[in-house]
């Protein structure tokens, strides 16, 4: 079977907005496709041509991170297919544009890169803290051993 563009409904939108994606066989268990994640390659994925495995390689750093209104996964399926992004579902019908705007609002967006980007702020943020639980500790060290001390010489007289 030839690749071809199928969709499936977005339950977050009750079904108002799709998910578009590329299949050989027709499924969206062997299909690829565009989201938050970058790049959604899905089982056997899909049988492309040379020039559509070049359109995916470049299509993150041509268009930038995913979007549900300027950089979709619909845009994509077309881009990869035919060379040029296209959304039927943003162009044409309001109440998709609202379906999809709502699903923006909830979903969040983290591609390869602001993936890393997040990883890298969340390490940053553990060693901060256990750097800050570290001296939290040595400060209660600090204190208790002056306490010992002011009692030790209060109870030997010298103060």
């Amino acid at each position: 079977m030839a690749n071809s563009i199928y969709s499936i409904p977005i339950e977050s939108s009750l079904g108002i907005a799709k998910h578009y994606f590329i299949s050989s066989d027709g499924t969206f268990e062997n299909s690829i496709g565009w989201g938050p994640n970058g790049v959604e390659y899905k089982g056997k994925a899909a049988e492309l041509t040379p020039e559509q495995e070049q359109r995916i390689l470049e299509y993150p750093q041509r268009f930038g991170e995913y979007n549900i209104h300027r950089n979709n996964c619909e845009m994509f399926a077309w881009y990869v297919i035919t060379g040029k992004q296209y959304s039927g579902q943003i162009q044409d019908k309001i109440h998709t544009a609202i379906g999809a705007l709502a699903v923006s609002l909830v979903q969040p967006v983290l591609t390869v890169r602001s993936y890393e980007s997040h990883q890298l702020k969340q390490a940053i943020a553990n060693k901060l803290n256990q750097d800050l639980e570290s001296a939290r500790k040595e400060k209660l060290k600090q204190q208790q051993k002056q306490r010992d001390e002011f009692w030790r010489k209060r109870d030997a007289g010298e103060l």
